[in-house]
């Protein structure tokens, strides 16, 4: 069985410890970082390193369950739903990988702030997947080894403010969903045991806004699987640990792309300005100051479950 790691905050002293049911127990000796918890991950989670004080979890300060520095790797339409609404063929090739800094991270509880100017914010909730081992030169990664580079899974919602990300010339992925609070992970991060890696396969993941179901399915629907990511981004760039990689949301975002015709009509008559002017025209579909975002992964055994996120859309400002 894994274990299910929380971070928190308690009278200004950021601390990490482990959730049994809704009850924290907080290590006695503290990682400094991430890193430090995976690579000793025993001497931090054995019995005598847990403190005798028990936090109520509906109590606590939960913080996103990791550490600076950490490199977010992110991968796009990587669900054949996804694809289906972003206009793009199913079998079309290619596993489109993109970068998100972490000052976009905040916890699982925590308000997402609206970037400024954005009118048209959306959501994608991902399995995320943390770095066990480092990744420093190709490296062939497989169902049968994945085991060694793989720590554990961490729920994140990949917030996208579109019309910032299309204004520009050319699609401003990094710096649109780099913007700050973009980036809600946690609660838990769950350290996986060799047994649970035939889950990374069959995870639900479901996102509500407003108690309305927004995204329903399955990490089955993965086109390019975790191992499979790992081994391709080990061919051009390094990996460390605690490092994270999201793996894609599925489908039921709010934006929806025009057909293949009217994007390439689009492309030599519209200004960016004048798409963004279209894209706003409907912002009305797209997150609401006020609204609640609600997303979960989990089996259906239960074994497996990432915990829930609840996070309020707040304006701009600080």
């Amino acid at each position: 069985m894994g274990i299910s790691i929380i971070k928190i905050r308690q009278s200004n002293t950021e601390k990490w410890g482990i959730l049994f049911q809704n009850t924290i127990k907080v290590f006695k000796n503290q990682p400094t970082t991430l890193k430090e918890l995976l690579t000793n991950t025993a001497n931090y989670t054995n019995n005598e390193n847990l403190g005798n004080e028990s936090i109520d979890f509906n109590q606590a300060e939960i913080l996103a369950p990791i550490s600076s520095p950490v490199r977010v790797v992110c991968q796009g339409v990587n669900y054949a739903s996804h694809r289906a609404e972003s206009a793009l063929d199913n079998t079309s090739k290619g596993n489109v990988m993109f970068g998100k800094d972490e000052s976009s991270i905040t916890g699982a509880f925590s308000d997402i702030m609206r970037p400024k100017n954005c009118e048209c914010l959306d959501y994608e909730v991902e399995l995320g997947i943390i770095i066990k081992k480092d990744i420093l030169k190709p490296t062939q990664i497989s169902a049968d080894n994945q085991h060694e580079y793989i720590a554990g899974l961490v729920l994140a919602n990949d917030m996208s403010p579109r019309d910032l990300q299309y204004k520009e010339d050319y699609a401003q992925w990094y710096k649109a969903k780099s913007c700050r609070t973009m980036l809600p992970l946690g609660p838990i991060l769950y350290l996986l045991d060799k047994d649970d890696f035939k889950y990374l396969s069959n995870l639900n993941i479901q996102l509500w806004v407003n108690d309305a179901l927004r995204q329903n399915a399955n990490t089955s629907q993965l086109i390019f699987k975790p191992a499979e990511t790992l081994t391709e981004i080990s061919e051009f760039m390094n990996l460390n640990v605690g490092d994270l990689l999201l793996t894609g949301t599925p489908g039921g975002v709010v934006i929806k792309a025009p057909s293949k015709f009217l994007q390439g009509i689009g492309t030599w008559l519209l200004s960016n300005e004048k798409k963004v002017e279209i894209l706003r025209k409907k912002k009305a579909g797209y997150l609401q100051d006020g609204d609640i975002i609600k997303a979960r992964i989990f089996s259906d055994d239960n074994k497996i479950d990432l915990g829930t996120q609840i996070n309020k859309i707040v304006p701009y400002g600080f």
